[in-house]
């Protein structure tokens, strides 16, 4: 499933790519960890692949698909030939992600050690158990450190990618990219934000996360704070510190980046939008999207809107 979830959101990114008059970005390559080029998902679909991982071109990101669970007490450690593929690729510091269990090819290698990967929960201890050098972590979207992005679920995978998206082709075109995909509807994706989840802190993450989730909600600092156990100060704090963005201006960020998502993929008005993202003062909401965004939401949607 995560296969082909991936495959076809760069389908979906090659369809906007042409209705934008773009120049396609994009190649995707099925490698296999094993000779041959037939393969056999968990659900029995026959999979075609492109080449053999070791003696496949170099890529510009990697991305490996979860590994179903009875498959995960087999031995998954790559060839000696493709492993030395994945370190010249982690050595150069190209983009790897990793969906839920799909670590376990590369952890096997070593070449992850010491870094923080998110993986599904149900997984966690048996990995943590047998890869101790890794730290893994359950969380509902992503996590990025250095060159890794890993994710817990399936709408964490659209979540890395769009933040791959988003540091490649930049933020209008990976907003549209969002709004059309077709497993949410805009109220449900999660903010494009690429940087804000290179820390560790579980209880940081969990108050983004809810953020992301209510940007209407109306919370003080001090009511934030108190929700979530923390002094007003040290949520300030450590809030600044793991995601480099004050709390009330992260919120700030996941509002704009909802209102994007509903100017692209709806006929909501102006007003409306505003309302749904939290924001009463229209005129305040206008103003500060265009500080934000280099345009009014009226502007932007005409120049990013649905093709």
């Amino acid at each position: 499933m995560s296969l082909f979830a991936v495959t076809d959101f760069f389908r979906i990114v090659a369809l906007l790519e042409k209705q934008a008059g773009l120049q396609p970005g994009y190649r995707v390559r099925l490698l296999a960890n094993a000779p041959g080029k037939r393969l056999h998902a968990a659900g029995s679909h026959a999979i075609h692949t492109d080449a053999c991982l070791e003696k496949a071109a170099p890529s510009d990101w990697l991305v490996f698909p979860a590994i179903e669970g009875p498959a995960l007490g087999k031995t998954l450690a790559p060839s000696q030939e493709a492993s030395a593929y994945l370190a010249r690729h982690c050595e150069a510091q190209r983009a790897v992600l990793s969906l839920s269990t799909g670590i376990v090819p590369l952890a096997a290698t070593g070449l992850v050690n010491g870094l923080r990967i998110n993986t599904h929960w149900a997984f966690l201890p048996t990995l943590q158990q047998r890869y101790t050098e890794c730290h893994f972590r359950a969380r509902e979207s992503y996590l990025q450190d250095r060159w890794l992005y890993s994710t817990g679920s399936l709408h964490g995978s659209f979540d890395a990618l769009l933040a791959l998206l988003a540091n490649d082709r930049g933020d209008h075109f990976a907003q549209l990219c969002a709004a059309h995909l077709l497993v949410s509807s805009p109220i449900q994706m999660r903010p494009v934000l690429p940087g804000t989840r290179r820390h560790d802190d579980a209880a940081i993450l969990a108050v983004q996360e809810w953020l992301e989730s209510n940007p209407q909600a109306s919370l003080s600092l001090e009511q934030l704070a108190s929700r979530f156990g923390f002094s007003e100060r040290n949520l300030k704090r450590r809030f600044t510190l793991a995601t480099g963005l004050a709390p009330h201006l992260y919120l700030q960020k996941v509002r704009i980046d909802r209102a994007k998502k509903l100017l692209i993929s709806g006929a909501l008005s102006v007003q409306q939008i505003a309302h749904q993202v939290g924001y009463e003062n229209v005129s305040y909401f206008i103003r500060l999207f265009q500080r934000k965004a280099g345009d009014t939401p009226a502007q932007w949607r005409k120049t990013n809107g649905a093709y």
